[in-house]
C-alpha cells in the first residue's frame, strides 16, 4: 500500500509547476520545437514547461485559434474540418459499441464549436445533452450550427470546466456519461479538470477521453508536424504529449478505472473509456524515460527526409 501511495505522489509531482527537478530537456528537438520539450525521468511524461495562464489560454483560443478553418502551423483550428469531424464520429461509435447510448444525461466538457454534440443530437435523439464552453463566441457559433442542421440546441454552461457546477444547469442528478475530446493536452492544469469532472459524474458513471496517439507507438506522421519550430505559443497552449500510460495514470489518481480502450498503437488516436469507480488502490504504470528518449531520437532521425516538405 505504501508503494502505491508513493507512486501516486510521483505521478502528481509531474504536474506541479514549481517542482521540476527530475526532468531532462530533449535538446535535440530545439530545431523542431521553439518551445523547449522536457521529459520526466520518473514517469516518462513529455511536456513543455512554459505554460500560459489558464485565462490567457482561453483568450488565445477564442481570439486567435477558432477561425473556422484548419491550419495547425498558423495556429488556426476548427472542429468542422474533416479530420476532427471523423475523430468525433469515431469516439461516438467506439462508445456506443461498449455501452448503448439511449436516454442518459451526457455532458461534453469543453464543447468548443459543438461538433461532437451535433453528431450526438442527430444520431441519439433520446440522449439528454448538455455541455460546457467558456467562450461566449463559440456558444453563439454552436447555436448557428445547430440551427443550420435543424436540430435542438442543448443546454450549454458558459464557464470553464474548473468552475462548472450542475446547479448552473438547474439539474438535480449527476451526469451519466461525459466526454473530454482532444482537450486535456491543451489544459494548463489537467488535474483540476479531472477533479471537477469527477465531482459532477455519478458513481460508476462513464467518461470517454480522446487524445492523439503519438508517444511510444509506431510513427504516424513526421515529428515536425507535432511541434512548431517558428512559434513557442504552440508549446504554451499544448503543454502535454500523452502516452497511453501517462494519460491513464492521471485518471487513476482520482479513482477512475479503465472500462475499455482502442488499439491506440496502430490507430491515429488514443481513446479510453473510464469508469468513476473510486478505486484508489490501482498500480501506476510509468514509461521508462530512456525508452521515451530513444523513441523521440529515432522519430526525428526517421523524419529527416520530410523536414522541408511543403
Amino acid at each position: 500500500m505504501k508503494k502505491k501511495i508513493f507512486m501516486s505522489n510521483i505521478v502528481e509531482e509531474d504536474f506541479k509547476v514549481k517542482n521540476r527537478n527530475e526532468v531532462l530537456e530533449l535538446k535535440f528537438l530545439r530545431n523542431i520545437s521553439k518551445s523547449k520539450v522536457y521529459l520526466s525521468k520518473k514517469t516518462g511524461l513529455v511536456f513543455h514547461k512554459d505554460r500560459m495562464d489558464p485565462k490567457e489560454n482561453v483568450k488565445h483560443w477564442t481570439r486567435k485559434m477558432f477561425k473556422k478553418k484548419m491550419n495547425p502551423k498558423k495556429g488556426f483550428y476548427t472542429d468542422d474540418s474533416p479530420i476532427m469531424s471523423s475523430r468525433h464520429q469515431y469516439l461516438i461509435e467506439f462508445l456506443n459499441k461498449k455501452i448503448k447510448l439511449n436516454n442518459q444525461l451526457f455532458c461534453d466538457f469543453g464543447a468548443g464549436e459543438g461538433g461532437l454534440l451535433i453528431k450526438l443530437r442527430k444520431n441519439f435523439k433520446k440522449l439528454k445533452l448538455i455541455g460546457t464552453e467558456i467562450s461566449h463566441s463559440n456558444i453563439l457559433m454552436m447555436k448557428n450550427r445547430f440551427k443550420k442542421n435543424k436540430v435542438k440546441f442543448p443546454k450549454i454552461a458558459n464557464t470553464s470546466i474548473e468552475d462548472f457546477n450542475l446547479k448552473q444547469m438547474k439539474l438535480t442528478k449527476k451526469i451519466d456519461i461525459a466526454s473530454l475530446s482532444w482537450t486535456l493536452c491543451n489544459c494548463q492544469e489537467p488535474l483540476k479538470i479531472i477533479k471537477k469532472i469527477k465531482e459532477n459524474l455519478k458513481k460508476d458513471g462513464l467518461l470517454i477521453v480522446g487524445e492523439s496517439s503519438r508517444v511510444l507507438v509506431p510513427f504516424k506522421k513526421p515529428i515536425h508536424n507535432c511541434f512548431n519550430k517558428d512559434n513557442d505559443i504552440s508549446g504554451k497552449i499544448h503543454p502535454w504529449h500523452w502516452s497511453f500510460n501517462s494519460l491513464k495514470n492521471i485518471f487513476k489518481l482520482f479513482g477512475f478505472t479503465i472500462l475499455a480502450h482502442n488499439r491506440y498503437f496502430d490507430e491515429n488516436d488514443l481513446v479510453i473509456i473510464f469508469k468513476n469507480s473510486n478505486n484508489y488502490k490501482q498500480d501506476f504504470e510509468c514509461d521508462n524515460y530512456k525508452k521515451v528518449l530513444n523513441f523521440f531520437s529515432r522519430w526525428k532521425r526517421e523524419s529527416k527526409n520530410y523536414l522541408n516538405y511543403k
